[in-house]
């Protein structure tokens, strides 16, 4: 593995909790209704990868981070649904 610097904890801890606040935001939002499918998780997710992907292209610093932010939001908010067994298959 390439040595790379190391990422120090409270930089990631203040990730989690920017995670946490974006969570939040998007329930206040969106509100707490669940994902009807898996299919509708898979596309919200593109959705969000496609939007960092022009990010990547063209944006600054904060809105490609701003658009992973999304994409972890719509991963775990999606795990949730399927784990509290909301999901229909």
């Amino acid at each position: 593995m390439p040595n790379r610097p190391h990422v120090p904890d409270n930089q990631i801890q203040a990730a989690v909790s920017k995670f946490k606040e974006e969570l939040k935001r998007r329930l206040d939002e969106k509100g707490y209704g669940t994902f009807a499918s898996r299919h509708e998780i898979y596309g919200v997710l593109m959705e969000e990868v496609l939007e960092f992907e022009e990010a990547a292209r063209s944006s600054s610093s904060e809105e490609l981070v701003s658009e992973l932010y999304d994409i972890a939001v719509a991963a775990i908010f999606g795990a949730a649904c399927i784990e509290g067994g909301y999901v229909d298959w």
